[in-house]
This record gives structure tokens, C-alpha cells and sequence, in this order.
């Protein structure tokens, strides 16, 4: 096998080259005719193969992967989508440097129907997810018991809410409201 070095260093989501140039390879994906880097790495072409993929630089992989179990905040709501800041990668024990962005389709939230997605989360609520993809931005899903969200805060007073009969409640400002919540809920959780 000979290789070729393309790139020193490449970070998820930088274009590495294009799919009638090269086949993918191991540490990129395809993002519409581009080859993309999944990982923090180093390019490298298999010559004989035409074939690029990302070594990592480091022993560990800091990037999110699928299957992967992350702590990330509600940044922005729509109807049927969430963009959710992925802070942590919990199963790693990572707090990342810099943060990746994940997106959270109202179909990944419950095995029930589920109308509009701000009835079960809400922009500011820190949430536990898996990703359930390889690709930016990452597909995330919370529909297992130990997902969901971990803490919220009040829409007036922004003070943690607490449980109080199965739903969350603001002690000072006295408004309850539902969410997916997760069983690991705690109004201590700090990211």
C-alpha cells in the first residue's frame, strides 16, 4: 500500500476532495459530491486504491460518534427540529474545547405522537441524547428512559425547575410545564 499525505491536519466537516477524484475512506463521509473529514486527523490517500481517509492525530477520538451518549443544550426550536450544542461526550468523559451541533427530529423524541417538538423540550433545556449517526451535523435521538432533558429553567425567572408530580415547576414564579425528561434529572447538574 502506498500512501500519500494530502493534508497535515484536517478538522471534522473540512473538505478533503471531491468523489470523482477519490474514494471514501475510513474517519470522512459524503456531504453532496464532497468527501468530508469526520474526525480531527490527518488526510491520507491510499495511491493505489484512490482511496482518502482521516487518520487521527490523537490516541483517543474527541470527536462525537455514533452510538455515543452527549450532554448538549437546546440553542434553537422549530416545529419539528431542535438544534441542540453538544457540549460533552458523557460515555467519554469529554467536555469538548470547542462545541459540535447536532440536530434533534421530533420523530427521535418518543415511540408516541408528538406534535409540535416544544411540548417535550425547550430552547435552554440541557439535554442527554445518543447520536444515532456519523455524519455533521449529527442526528440525535431521545427516546430511551435515561434521555431527555436533565435540567431545564423557568421561561420567566430562568431558575432550575424542579419535578413536582411527574411534570416541571417553578417554585418562585409557580409555573408548570411538561418535558421528555430523562431519569437522570437533577436540578445540581452542571455542565
Amino acid at each position: 500500500m502506498s500512501e500519500k499525505v494530502l493534508k497535515e491536519i484536517v478538522v471534522p466537516g473540512e473538505s478533503i476532495g471531491i468523489i470523482e477524484e477519490f474514494l471514501p475512506g475510513e474517519g470522512t463521509y459524503i456531504d453532496c459530491d464532497h468527501i468530508k473529514s469526520l474526525r480531527y486527523g490527518m488526510a491520507v490517500l491510499d495511491v493505489n486504491e484512490k482511496r482518502v481517509s482521516v487518520k487521527p492525530l490523537t490516541r483517543e477520538n474527541l470527536i462525537p460518534e455514533k452510538g455515543d451518549i452527549i450532554i448538549g443544550e437546546v440553542n434553537g426550536l422549530k416545529k419539528d427540529i431542535a438544534l441542540i450544542v453538544i457540549k460533552k461526550i458523557e460515555n467519554k468523559g469529554i467536555t469538548l474545547s470547542s462545541p459540535f451541533h447536532g440536530i434533534l427530529h421530533i420523530s427521535q423524541v418518543s415511540n408516541k405522537f408528538v406534535e409540535f417538538l416544544s411540548d417535550v423540550i425547550r430552547v435552554m433545556d440541557i439535554v442527554r441524547a445518543r447520536i444515532i449517526n456519523n455524519k455533521l451535523p449529527y442526528q440525535l435521538s431521545i427516546k430511551d428512559r435515561e434521555l431527555g432533558v436533565i435540567l431545564a429553567f423557568c421561561p420567566n425567572c430562568q431558575n432550575p425547575m424542579i419535578i413536582k408530580n411527574r411534570k416541571l415547576y417553578c417554585p418562585q414564579c409557580r409555573i408548570q410545564e411538561e418535558r421528555k425528561l430523562s431519569t437522570k434529572y437533577s436540578v445540581n447538574f452542571r455542565l
